[in-house]
């Protein structure tokens, strides 16, 4: 089970129940699976924070030669989920809180420098979560970090402790620092982008041109930042060096020197990221005024 296979929504709106086929997976899973890991597995992720992470690295002498160490994860995370009452009253909503203390025994964690992901920050929550069986006793945590990207944890044994506890934990949690924009990661950010900027990064020519033409919904303006991200389609091109992207925006009049959420034009991004391809493309066009072929660029 993978999200790129799922195409899920926004943030918030997806959790593990609505993955298709899942709830017949759940029932397999909490019948084949130890108990913890079929705990675990019962989780709904998708209202989640974290408060304590904790990783003490020992090598696992028992996975042989040439493999990852394994690593003893500590984790506390409050959870929240919504009920619906059904009261003389009306339908009336509230929230239920829960600390849940994780565990997890030979544990190897993808990516595994996480600074990037600023999982203790105020405003970064685990939007959705995938738990599935990988290897012969190797189990595979899955989580989608809202809004800095994804993390998953490969473990052998979990301990699970559920306790219930007062909202006012959320809300402490949401009180910390916020992470705030400091551009995208390389975790799958395209996934959260607008459609023209997701199009732009993956170089697909036709569907930016969809997009931005409005076949798909609402017309794209084609120097439009992303909310999200800050980027405009030209910015997300240069981020990924799709040349071909650029020259097309560049026909339609995208401005070259439109500065995303920092301050950065796409040349600059170019620079930043090494994206030789799209640099030269755009320092041709803001010396002549006109996107340059390749070959003319190259002299071939």
């Amino acid at each position: 089970m993978r999200w790129s296979r799922v195409g899920w929504p926004a943030a918030g709106y997806v959790s593990l129940e609505d993955v298709e086929g899942y709830p017949q997976y759940l029932a397999r899973l909490v019948v084949d699976a130890p108990p913890s890991v079929a705990a675990l597995a019962s989780i709904t992720w998708n209202e989640a924070r974290f408060a304590e992470w904790q990783v003490s690295g020992v090598p696992d002498d028992a996975a042989g030669a040439g493999s990852a160490p394994g690593q003893t994860l500590h984790a506390t995370v409050v959870v929240r989920t919504d009920e619906v009452l059904d009261t003389p009253d009306g339908l009336w909503r509230r929230w239920n809180h829960a600390r849940v203390t994780l565990r997890f025994s030979r544990a190897v964690l993808e990516p595994e420098d996480i600074e990037s992901l600023a999982l203790l920050s105020g405003d970064v929550q685990v939007s959705r979560g995938e738990i599935a069986h990988v290897d012969a006793d190797v189990w595979e945590l899955r989580l989608l970090v809202s809004p800095t990207g994804e993390l998953a944890v490969h473990f052998r044994d979990v301990a699970i402790e559920v306790c219930p506890v007062d909202g006012a934990a959320w809300s402490e949690l949401e009180g910390r620092p916020p992470h705030g924009w400091h551009g995208p990661v390389p975790d799958g950010w395209v996934e959260w982008a607008s459609p023209a900027v997701r199009a732009a990064a993956h170089g697909d020519i036709g569907g930016l041109s969809l997009e931005l033409d409005g076949f798909t919904s609402a017309s794209s303006g084609i120097d439009d930042l992303d909310p999200r991200w800050g980027l405009a389609p030209l910015h997300a091109a240069a981020w990924f060096d799709r040349r071909s992207a650029a020259e097309a925006l560049l026909e339609r009049g995208a401005d070259v020197d439109l500065r995303d959420a920092t301050g950065r034009t796409a040349l600059d991004i170019a620079r930043e990221r090494g994206a030789r391809g799209t640099e030269l493309l755009l320092r041709a066009v803001i010396t002549s005024g006109s996107p340059q072929r390749e070959d003319e660029s190259t002299g071939m």
